[in-house]
């Protein structure tokens, strides 16, 4: 009789996955072969095996649950990234941004892949030492990524995407009411050709949409978004904007499109004169070398509202 209740308990905990107490398992085997609880009482050596056999089978589950592999992301307070490493089991990351995800306890090389690539997109570091992953939020949604090392061994993270504009609170817009282009060091036929050309490539820069984070204070070191947009609302230049103030009253507006790490002056802006100002003479030297400069002034009225897009 011992032994088939002893062979019933170890059934009946393999069948509830170990998620089972030891009271419970005396019982159920007792209660089953009709036996008297009170039988409990005088069974103390049985009790204590299935209390060992217990804690054993619940041992070896956490040993096949736990793959080794834990899931950090740096602490970022603001834009301030802090310097510690935070646990995650799972991730909010934004559409037309990227999030990186560190992968520690993982043996050699790492895979990754996402179950719903229209949600979001992963890659993995090129430099195998780093152990890292990279999110990319492309439409709202959530989905789940896996992430697997040499030995087989995987971990999952549960990503949630949100629109990036959740993240911006509109400052102002402005749209191009006129264009003018000044040309020096070529004819007066050459100069005209080349304006009539440098105006029309940037007649698709109509709405200039500037966005501030929403839980950072306004001021000079707050972090801005440019967005650029045409008349039909297409995005033809996207980025974070840095702004160098002139002594003049002026602006250098310098540009870190989103996905690229090269920033480029984009434009001088002028309150004043309500202008943006681009030097496009680097566009024209080799067809004309004799060319000195090709300045294009886009004047600009202020929108109250944002764009339809």
């Amino acid at each position: 009789m011992i032994h088939k209740i002893l062979d019933r308990v170890i059934y009946i905990a393999h069948e509830e996955k170990y998620e089972i107490s030891c009271k419970f398992l005396i019982r159920s085997a007792f209660i089953r072969y009709k036996c008297n609880p009170l039988i409990l009482k005088k069974c103390m050596k049985i009790k204590m095996i299935l209390i060992a056999l217990t804690a054993l089978l619940s041992l070896a589950s956490c040993g096949d649950d736990d793959s080794g592999i834990q899931l950090t992301q740096d602490e970022i307070i603001g834009d301030i990234n802090t310097g510690k490493k935070i646990v995650i089991t799972s991730l909010t990351t934004y559409t037309e941004s990227s999030s990186k995800v560190n992968v520690n306890g993982a043996k050699g090389k790492i895979s990754a892949t996402s179950s719903d690539e229209s949600i979001a997109k992963v890659s993995c570091s090129t430099n195998e030492a780093e152990k890292e992953i990279y999110v990319s939020g492309v439409s709202v949604g959530n989905t789940t990524i896996t992430i697997t090392d040499s030995d087989g061994n995987t971990a999952v993270l549960k990503v949630e995407v949100k629109d990036w504009t959740t993240l911006w609170e509109l400052s102002r817009t402005m749209y191009v009411v006129d264009r003018k282009c000044f040309v020096e060091g070529v004819s007066s036929e050459d100069s005209a050709t080349i304006a009539a050309d440098a105006i029309e490539k940037d007649s698709y820069n109509k709405y200039y949409t500037i966005r501030t984070r929403v839980y950072i204070p306004s001021g000079p070191y707050a972090t801005k978004r440019l967005t650029i947009t045409d008349d039909k609302g297409n995005v033809r230049m996207d980025g974070i904007l840095k702004i160098q103030p002139n002594a003049d009253n002026s602006e250098v507006w310098h540009l870190l499109p989103i996905g690229n790490y090269t920033e480029v002056v984009l434009a001088t802006f002028y309150y004043d004169q309500k202008s943006i100002v681009k030097d496009v003479t680097g566009y024209y030297k080799t067809a004309y070398p004799k060319i000195k400069k090709v300045e294009l002034h886009a004047i600009y009225a202020v929108e109250e509202l944002e764009p339809d897009k």
